[in-house]
């Protein structure tokens, strides 16, 4: 992976971490607040909060059950071809001297 990507993969978890995290303090914080009634500004953007990280979760789990599933498939798969690729007359040494 080049430094360009690299670099913009961790400011992305970065950036997705410090959103997650003021999510959390937010709702933490804001708890046990004086509702005004069906029309709170704080309910809502709580509710908005909830919601952030309900989303974020699923999609971290869809993330590693992805990444899971093709790390599974690659080493279910990549161990036939090592040992196809490593029966060549090279590795095994044969001599052709005819």
């Amino acid at each position: 992976m080049t430094k360009k990507p690299c670099f913009m993969t961790r400011l992305l978890a970065a950036v997705l971490a410090v959103v997650m995290l003021s999510s959390a303090i937010y709702i933490a914080v804001e708890a046990n607040h004086d509702c005004s009634g069906d029309d709170c500004a704080i309910c809502r953007q709580i509710s908005i909060c909830e919601n952030l990280l309900k989303s974020l979760g699923l999609a971290g789990a869809a993330a590693a059950i992805t990444a899971a599933f093709t790390y599974t498939m690659c080493r279910a798969i990549l161990p036939c071809a090592e040992t196809i690729g490593t029966l060549t007359l090279v590795a095994l040494k044969v001599k052709l001297s005819n």
